[in-house]
């Protein structure tokens, strides 16, 4: 039972930003999850922004903004310092493949007003947007989850489902049966969240003008109608309404780009086949150390999804060969 309760806090212990709230414990298992926990987390006063190395010091200069989706948290031998980022998230593999110079500003647990102007204590208490230069190329941002408490909401659900009684009914009060983590965000929620899309898209515009700017999306974690399995412990209510949130977000998402006219990579299209119960899912299940977020096939996945969105295809090179 001992080691149930530590795998359990292993799973929890990457989200305490957005599950402190909820949580009582006693310090005995807080203590428990420092020591058990997945991912190294390395308190720092400025965050470890990684570049990819290029030889050439005319490379494209790529800026990554961003929440854990495009951070990648995961295997504690990938993580690279308090974000949690990983060194084969998404950005990292593109860089990497098209030869640019990343500047990697992605941070687990940001939102969008993190990427814009509230400071974020694991990105070394400043904003995001402080790390794009004037002269940037191409700028992706992966944003909107945490403003709705998407995956958090995920998160608690599978430890109310699946958590043995005497944790049910322990201090940690979100994994009690029967209660609702989170209310279901309305309207205006997704409204808002559309707009602080827009206003980080204009920021970022005013900052690199002549940059490529690309929203990418999130991959879904289940379809409507799809077979669940054991990686996802929810119950069809908890299902329906996981889609409806994802479904909102992806719309906002797409409305954000379409108004402010830049570039919308569709994840959320592309990995419809590839869900969490799917036989190549994206998305992890309910297991540690970090649930509900893109695995090594879905980092790679979004990633070439990026790269054939930046690089032209085979009709534009010919044109340009031909002159037309």
């Amino acid at each position: 039972m001992r080691a149930q309760l530590f795998e359990t806090l292993t799973v929890l212990r990457p989200f305490r930003d957005q599950i402190r709230a909820t949580v009582v414990a006693a310090t005995a298992l807080a203590t428990a999850a420092v020591v058990t926990t997945g991912v190294v987390i390395v308190e720092k006063s400025t965050p470890e922004v990684k570049a990819a190395s290029n030889s050439q010091e005319s490379a494209r200069v790529y800026v990554a903004l961003g929440s854990s989706y495009a951070a990648g948290p995961g295997p504690r031998r990938l993580v690279i310092g308090p974000c949690l980022r990983t060194k084969n998230n998404y950005p990292n593999q593109v860089a990497e493949t098209l030869g640019m110079k990343l500047i990697d500003a992605t941070c687990s647990g940001a939102t969008t007003r993190n990427i814009l102007d509230v400071p974020q204590r694991a990105f070394g208490g400043r904003p995001q947007i402080d790390e794009v230069p004037s002269d940037a190329d191409v700028i992706t941002i992966t944003t909107g989850g945490n403003d709705i408490d998407y995956v958090s909401r995920l998160i608690l659900d599978g430890c109310g489902n699946v958590l043995p009684d005497f944790l049910k009914h322990s201090p940690i009060r979100s994994c009690r049966v029967g209660r609702d983590p989170f209310p279901e965000p309305g309207r205006s929620a997704y409204l808002e969240v559309e707009r602080s899309m827009v206003a980080v898209i204009d920021a970022v515009r005013l900052r690199a003008p002549h940059a490529k700017i690309l929203l990418v999306d999130y991959p879904p974690v289940v379809e409507a109608g799809k077979p669940s399995c054991a990686r996802l412990p929810l119950q069809p209510e908890q299902v329906a309404q996981t889609v409806r949130i994802f479904n909102g977000l992806a719309e906002a998402t797409a409305r954000a780009a379409q108004t402010t006219g830049v570039t919308l990579v569709e994840a959320s299209r592309a990995g419809a086949q590839h869900t969490v119960c799917s036989p190549t899912p994206w998305v992890t299940g309910f297991t540690p150390p970090v649930p509900y977020h893109p695995s090594e096939a879905g980092k790679t996945g979004v990633a070439d999804l990026v790269i054939d969105t930046l690089r032209p295809s085979r009709a534009q090179q010919a044109g340009s060969r031909t002159g037309a």
